[in-house]
């Protein structure tokens, strides 16, 4: 059933809540006996509709006339105001039937505020109906037209399944493709790392984000140069490729000074707008700025010009049909060609506006969009956005809201989905539908979720999965809707003021957090939302001077419905918390906070509490925050739980439930009241449970169907003095079989119970058990894809009850491991076909395991065996296997094939590779570590055309290096040696012409040799290291030592070196780095014949080098000033 364009008014879902609130139960028994008040807010409900007669007619004409606009603004600022006195009412009648049947400290606590807020309501319903008249005579003013019904709130979408929509391949732009790729001389680099750059152009976050994107870390850096350093490190002898996205920064000298930090890495480097015309380093910038792209360019720039039609419409025609085919309505085609047309080749446009009308076949409605005058408002920054308030403006009103909300995020801000919907949530902005379907409002808010990116407004984040984010013109788009209601803390407006009108603010930095940061204007004192976002060090918190929120500051902003201080330096919460009487959102990551006050258990509107790290218990009258649906603890150290939690029975979510030692928290059984949670649960401490009883028929876990993820977890060494009675407990905690994932750690039960390996789990498809006695039959369960067993210490016999009674055990199982067994001596192997879809093994600190590994494993691709020394067994038939890392005796059958062999790590079993076949015709890694057995390599020699690079370590009797290396290993570019005293010269031949990167550490006969190496004959090589702590070197290095085109030379642990040999260093014309370590009696560094490209100087643990140049004003630094960086430490 095609879905209608709805469209509605951005305050039509607003007023749509004040008027059910109106007509409500609560509100009805609330004005029995208040004829003032009755009459009063009856004048509201009837100003409300008014106002909402005209919705239509105002949102269409605010575009092309100012005064609407105005007008709208003020109608908006008044329906707030009207909100929030709706919302304290019916708070007000919620606290007053409770008050009825509460304890007297309940009562007194609830008279003393329905008192107070009795005397209130008449003065605050005065100035909202006087602020209301005065609009409401502006609409004949304006010439607003009434449409005859107003505009309802539309229903919710019937379906929507996905979070994102179907991919989509690359549309268009080849040609644009062929000519950038003209402009590269070479191979693309190995390392990309792309970056999306905000407005501020902060060197320190880019560089940090580049970091992060090349080691797959975070990067803990706070100093500029150490980051740079850093990174100098880790790309040095290597190709990169850089991809810098939506770059506005047109300061030269502060992307001069950027691009310093990559300069150092190559003789030849380029920087260019799509463009890379030269050698080793690339780096991109994109922009929509032509000035940027004259500032940063030291190549050429390539102008992106405007997609066809004809690709757009391709764009087009993807997002509004989805699954459908286009060619069932040529009616629609026609009318989006014409609609593409209009879009000017702006593929962001074509995209935003098929979503608009995704799944809607409805001709008129694709005709409205087609004939609309809001194409001819041209904005004065860019073209596209006519386009994209088209897509806004066909979207139904609850979405409207939803979207101009997240107007508060920053530009390239990723958020999960759950995050959003929690706000969404808090702000009130998700409705439950009129007809009767039984829906949470989680779920409707992942409907409203789903239906924004299908529309395209939102986009799935290219660094994680769980992450979404705005592209920057939707951003704008959403920043103008919401208008002066939405305040962002941000460099860039620092210009613009915080008003009365302000509801959203948001703070968003990664630096420290100062006390006049948390000064916002009195004049806001109808802000909602006040969201904080700073990344601070966790030893920020240990200092006395850590800001504290003013007791003021919960006084004059009573209206916060979200109030998240995520990593503001704060250590408490006043005892005023409980004034934010609205308040349903409460954030204390990251935070200082050690207790929360128990003033915080008024807050009766609460949905959403999430704890710091630093918690570990809540306070006593926690059960009274009857309305709160997720309880975030899981980075808090809890301890107990607070008592009588089975009263929150609106729990979706609670993260971490801890089983105190004492009688006064909350015990196990109480979680049995919580039928609602859902997600991940943690159980810790159940060593502490004393209430469970072998013949109750208590339900704890097993009626909670919505329980993905399971965690089970005991404290290590309890040592239980009752085996019985914690396989009781863990029977006792059977959970619903719709369960995916279970933990299992610190059972000291000597069996399991039945359920765990029950085929009925038929969700189940991750398991771990950790520090238990025994294995259940985990083979019988049909779905399970992940096993991990550790620490299992009393195991000696991994035997057929492993497997279970099933034909086909662990069917579906793709990843197995075991890792810390003592006592595993035997893998008893199952007669049949078992473990068909395995692709990972992984065998860890298992010494005593002496053999017996599955022969058959066909889908195996990664195969791990470390610290397995007695183990004697042959490598399993699988032909898909391609890395491969193992210790200890491994044998390898004939016949078997393993050419699909990428990576190899061999270790204290290196003669297992010479039974390996004579070629690798995939290999790229080879890496020796510990083989004592390892003397020397086949006669015929290593054949593996692809194989980049060999890592040898610590091979003590090695004496030789494979024959034919020159011709048999034509792609190797880095070779590494250490720790091979035994070696004594390369192969006749020599090292292949290809080589880059050449290391030598303590193989005393070969550096001993090593003016017969033949390395200055290596063209390509760049980088070379020498270390040798027993050899005496002088003169060092030799003349003709190494070739020319040498960038990187790296000394070190030499301490017999005394001088550097000036006439070696002449001909290294290329040196851009140098680096020297631990050689102590090296006093000079012959200033004079040091190349004069050198870039880079790096000295570390040299006394008589830091004495002569340590010193930046020393008369030994002078004389190496030309050197553009040094680091001496």
């Amino acid at each position: 059933m095609a879905v209608a364009l709805v469209g509605g008014a951005f305050l039509s879902a607003f007023l749509q809540v004040a008027f059910d609130r109106l007509s409500s139960r609560d509100f009805r028994d609330f004005l029995k006996g208040r004829k003032d008040i009755d009459g009063s807010l009856k004048k509201l409900k009837m100003l409300l509709r008014s106002a909402n007669l005209v919705l239509v007619d105002a949102e269409g004409n605010q575009y092309t006339n100012p005064d609407v606009k105005e007008w709208l603004d003020d109608l908006q600022d008044a329906v707030y105001d009207a909100d929030d006195l709706l919302d304290e009412i019916a708070l007000w009648c919620k606290l007053h039937a409770e008050s009825q049947t509460g304890t007297s400290e309940v009562r007194n606590f609830i008279t003393a505020f329905v008192d107070s807020f009795e005397k209130e309501i008449p003065f605050k319903l005065e100035k909202i109906l006087a602020d209301l008249d005065s609009i409401i005579d502006q609409m004949g003013i304006l010439s607003l037209k009434k449409d005859t019904v107003g505009v309802k709130l539309s229903s919710l979408p019937s379906q929507t399944k996905t979070s994102c929509p179907e991919t989509c391949d690359v549309i268009g732009r080849d040609m644009d493709k062929e000519e950038i790729f003209k402009l590269w001389q070479s191979d693309v680099a190995s390392k990309i790392c792309v970056v999306p750059i905000v407005e501020n152009f902060d060197n320190l976050e880019i560089l940090k984000a580049i970091s992060e994107g090349i080691n797959g870390t975070a990067s803990n850096f706070q100093y500029l140069q150490s980051l740079e350093i850093e990174i100098q490190k880790t790309l040095k002898g290597k190709k990169f490729f850089l991809v810098l996205d939506d770059v506005w920064n047109e300061n030269y000298g502060v992307w001069d000074n950027f691009i310093k930090v990559f300069k150092c890495e190559a003789q030849e480097f380029s920087v260019s707008v799509f463009s890379c015309i030269q050698t080793d380093p690339k780096i991109i910038v994109t922009t929509r700025s032509e000035k940027v792209a004259r500032v940063v360019t030291v190549s050429t720039h390539y102008f992106l010009y405007e997609l066809s039609n004809e690709d757009c419409m391709k764009i087009f025609v993807h997002s509004a049909f989805g699954n459908r085919n286009p060619n069932e309505f040529p009616h629609l085609l026609e009318i989006g060609k014409e609609i593409v047309e209009k879009c000017r080749g702006l593929p962001l446009a074509a995209k935003t506006l098929g979503g608009s009308l995704r799944s809607n076949f409805n001709q008129n409605d694709w005709i409205k969009i087609w004939k609309s005058h809001i194409w001819d408002l041209l904005d004065a920054k860019t073209n596209i956005f006519p386009a994209l308030k088209l897509s806004y403006h066909y979207i139904p009103s609850h979405l409207k809201r939803c979207f101009a909300y997240c107007s508060i995020f920053p530009k390239d801000y990723e958020f999960e989905k759950e995050e959003l919907i929690l706000l969404w949530m808090a702000e009130g902005l998700l409705q439950q539908p009129k007809e009767a379907r039984c829906i949470e409002l989680e779920e409707i808010g992942e409907e409203y979720f789903n239906d924004l990116v299908s529309r395209s407004f939102f986009q799935q984040s290219s660094k994680s999965k769980s992450c979404f984010l705005m592209h920057d013109l939707i951003n704008d788009l959403a920043k103008s809707i919401c208008g002066k209601f939405c305040f962002r803390l941000e460099e860039s407006n620092e210009s613009n003021e915080i008003t009365k009108e302000t509801r959203h603010l948001s703070y968003y930095k990664a630096g420290f957090y100062v006390s006049k940061e948390f000064e916002i204007p009195s004049e806001a004192k109808g802000l909602r939302t006040l969201l904080v976002k700073s990344h601070l060090p966790t030893w920020i918190f240990e200092y006395k001077n850590i800001v504290k929120i003013d007791l003021n500051f919960f006084q004059n902003f009573k209206c916060l419905r979200v109030l998240s201080l995520y990593g503001a330096c704060i250590k408490e919460l006043p005892i005023t918390v409980d004034n934010l009487i609205h308040l349903r959102y409460l954030n204390t990551c990251n935070t200082g906070i050690k207790d929360l006050p128990d003033s915080l258990c008024n807050l009766y509107n609460l949905q959403t509490l999430i704890l710091s790290s630093y918690i570990t218990k809540l306070p006593a009258n926690t059960s009274k925050l009857i309305n709160l649906r997720h309880l975030d603890n899981s980075e808090a150290n809890m301890e107990e739980m607070p008592p009588h939690m089975g009263k929150m029975k609106n729990l979706i979510k609670l993260y971490v439930f801890c089983v105190g030692k004492h009688d006064d928290g909350s015990n196990i059984k109480e979680l049995g009241e919580l039928q609602h949670l859902s997600g991940k649960l943690s159980l810790l401490n159940l060593e502490n449970v004393r209430c469970i009883d072998k013949d109750t028929k208590e339900v704890i876990l097993k009626n909670k169907q919505d329980l993905s993820e399971l965690k089970l977890e005991w404290e290590h060494g309890h040592g239980t003095k009752d085996s019985e009675k914690e396989i009781i407990l863990l029977e006792k905690l059977c959970p619903c079989t719709n369960l995916n994932s279970l933990t299992i750690t610190n059972y000291e039960g000597t069996s399991f119970p039945k359920w765990l390996g029950d085929s009925s789990f038929s969700k189940m498809v991750f398991i771990k058990l950790r520090n238990c006695l025994s294995l259940p039959p985990l083979g019988q369960l049909p779905s399970l894809k992940s096993l991990k067993i550790e620490c299992f210490g009393e195991i000696s016999s991994v035997g057929l009850e492993f497997y279970g009674n099933t034909i086909n055990p662990f069917r579906a199982l793709e990843y197995l491991s075991f890792e810390n067994m003592p006592e595993w001596q035997d893998w008893v192997l199952f007669k049949g076909e078992v473990f068909t879809c395995l692709r990972e093994l992984y065998i860890k600190d298992c010494p005593k395991l002496s053999g017996g590994l599955p022969v058959q494993l066909p889908s195996l691709t990664k195969l791990n065996i470390r610290k397995c020394e007695q183990l004697v067994a042959s490598l399993p038939n699988s032909p898909a296997l391609h890395e491969l890392v193992c210790s200890g005796k491994m044998q390898i059958p004939s016949g078997h094939d393993y050419q699909s062999l990428k990576s190899v790590f061999i270790e204290g079993g290196g003669d297992s590779i010479l039974s390996f076949p004579p070629e690798f015709a995939s290999l790229t890694c080879l890496d020796f570590c510990g083989c004592p057995d390892l003397v020397s390599f086949p006669s015929r020699g290593l054949c593996a055309p692809i194989l980049s690079q060999i890592v040898i370590h610590d091979c003590r009797n090695l004496k030789s290096l494979p024959e034919g290396m020159h011709t048999l290993l034509p792609s190797l570019v880095r070779l590494e040696l250490r720790w091979c005293p035994e070696l004594e010269s390369f192969p006749e031949g020599g090292l292949p012409s290809s080589l880059e990167s050449l290391a030598i550490y303590g193989c005393e006969k070969l550096i001993s040799r090593r003016m017969e190496l033949g390395l200055q004959g290596l063209h390509s090589l760049r980088s070379f290291t020498i270390s040798d702590h027993r050899k005496e070197l002088e003169p060092f290095p030799e003349e003709a030592l190494l070739p020319p085109n040498l960038t990187d030379f790296a000394i070190g642990i030499l301490p017999y070196l005394k001088s550097l040999n000036g006439k070696g260093f002449q001909t290294l014309t290329s040196l851009k780095h140098l680096t020297i370590w631990d050689c102590n009696n090296l006093d000079g560094l012959l200033e004079d014949v040091l190349p004069t490209s050198l870039y880079q100087l790096e000295i570390y643990n040299c006394r008589l080098l830091k004495e002569r140049y340590g010193n930046e004003k020393g008369e030994g630094r002078v004389k190496i000033a030309h050197i553009p960086r040094i680091s001496i430490r």
